[in-house]
């Protein structure tokens, strides 16, 4: 029998925190609960959760605070749900970019709370994503990833490079997944504009990790920070990892990036990209395919010989990541079984030289008032096919908050209303 899924509440109401209790408990669910913030990092951190339920009004330190630190210290390796009784849409959009699956307002429904997790937890792969799935599953890919895997042995901090849209957080995951899921952990640390290593951060960046497993840890957009923050970043990374078993990958698009770090002491691990390995791109678009058809429930979709003997001999400027964003494209259309090359042409000419939206239709011709409209239309309807018609998902993928999206989708007359599923 497989080990039920752990679920953390956390809510400084008593009675709440009861009741959602005892509803997960009844669906055969394990729980553990946190009265403050303060609570929910000892519970999280003792009990790994695979779902945390957080309501966003609380004493001393809210939610929000607390979502905000789990997602800037990469200590969040669980899906997590907010519950709240009087938050606002700017509230509700601010937790969803910071990557909550879903919010629930109180009085909280059993229906809506069961339905949320189950949905959540469904989505939970666990060990991979769509790009781990196919570096693990595509003989390339693996070829490449013994290449890492050896290389990894030979020091403790390494510079991974490669071109944009290859998922070099999936390569890491894959190698974790590999050899060290057993053995330590994960984590990845990602900074953005404005962030800082401040003292907090520096004391905390390491605390996770058991010096005495093989723990994988890797940083992403280190390029953001000050030249200052950055030595200051290297001077840490350098002193702990010759006293500690964890391995440390800095992911770079451009090598100059990582020009602050003592290059005696790094390796750099090249990925190459998807035009490198045309051959299997046929088997790249059959693993991607089956992995949405058995993740989503979405309906197989089967290339023509034409439509892949096409895409073996495009560039892919976009690299894996334009693969994938084309596979969902077409299994969101669900019209037919086969994709031919018309459609393929339609979303890669769509998508431009670059993988980025392009418009070529007579564009020139167009006042720029027009121009523009034209291409918010196509970009924000496209990027809606992506995201599968889903709002929340779509306004973080453009990043543009909620209400603001849903005028400007009014004002380019496009259909953003989910269509309900039909059953024949």
């Amino acid at each position: 029998m497989s080990k039920p899924k752990h679920i953390l509440i956390v809510d400084d109401e008593l009675e709440i925190r009861k009741i959602i209790q005892e509803i997960l408990n009844d669906e055969g669910y394990s729980t553990s609960t946190a009265s403050s913030a303060e609570e929910a990092r000892i519970e999280a951190k003792n009990k790994k959760p695979d779902l945390v339920f957080l309501d966003i009004w609380m004493p001393e330190e809210d939610g929000i605070s607390l979502l905000k630190d789990w997602t800037s210290q990469s200590e969040k390796e669980f899906p997590v749900i907010m519950i709240s009784g009087h938050a606002t849409i700017e509230t509700a959009i601010e937790a969803t970019k910071l990557g909550a699956k879903d919010f629930i307002e109180k009085p909280v429904s059993i229906e809506k709370l069961l339905a949320s997790a189950q949905e959540v937890l469904s989505q939970s792969i666990t060990g991979e994503d769509v790009f781990s799935h196919l570096v693990e599953n595509i003989p390339a890919f693996k070829k490449t990833l013994d290449e890492i895997d050896l290389l990894a042995e030979q020091g403790s901090v390494f510079i991974i490079q490669s071109e944009e849209g290859v998922d070099k957080t999936a390569w890491c995951k894959a190698l974790h997944f590999r050899k060290y899921s057993e053995l330590g952990e994960f984590k990845k640390l990602e900074f953005s504009e404005n962030d800082s290593i401040n003292d907090d951060v520096q004391n905390r960046l390491f605390e996770p990790f058991d010096d005495e497993k093989n723990s994988i840890l890797f940083i992403e957009n280190i390029g953001k920070l000050s030249e200052d923050e950055k030595a200051l970043i290297s001077e840490k990374l350098l002193a702990h990892s010759s006293q500690s078993k964890l391995k440390i990958f800095i992911g770079v698009s451009r090598i100059d990036e990582a020009t602050f770090m003592d290059e005696q002491k790094l390796t750099t691990l090249n990925i190459p990209p998807l035009r490198s390995s045309l051959k299997e791109v046929p088997e790249m678009l059959d693993e991607t395919v089956k992995f949405y058809v058995e993740k989503d429930g979405h309906g197989y979709r089967r290339f023509s010989l034409a439509s892949q003997n096409m895409l073996s001999k495009y560039q892919w400027p976009g690299n894996l990541r334009q693969l994938v964003d084309l596979v969902q494209a077409l299994l969101s259309r669900k019209d037919k079984e086969i994709v031919n090359v018309d459609e393929i042409k339609e979303i890669i000419t769509l998508q431009g030289p670059g993988g980025n939206i392009l418009i070529e239709n007579n564009i020139l011709s167009l006042s720029m008032k027009e121009a523009k409209k034209l291409f918010e239309r196509a970009y924000l309807t496209r990027q809606l096919e992506l995201v599968g018609g889903k709002i929340s998902e779509l306004s973080r993928r453009v990043d543009m908050e909620r209400t603001n999206l849903y005028r400007k989708l009014q004002s380019l007359d496009i259909e953003y209303k989910k269509k309900k599923k039909t059953t024949s």
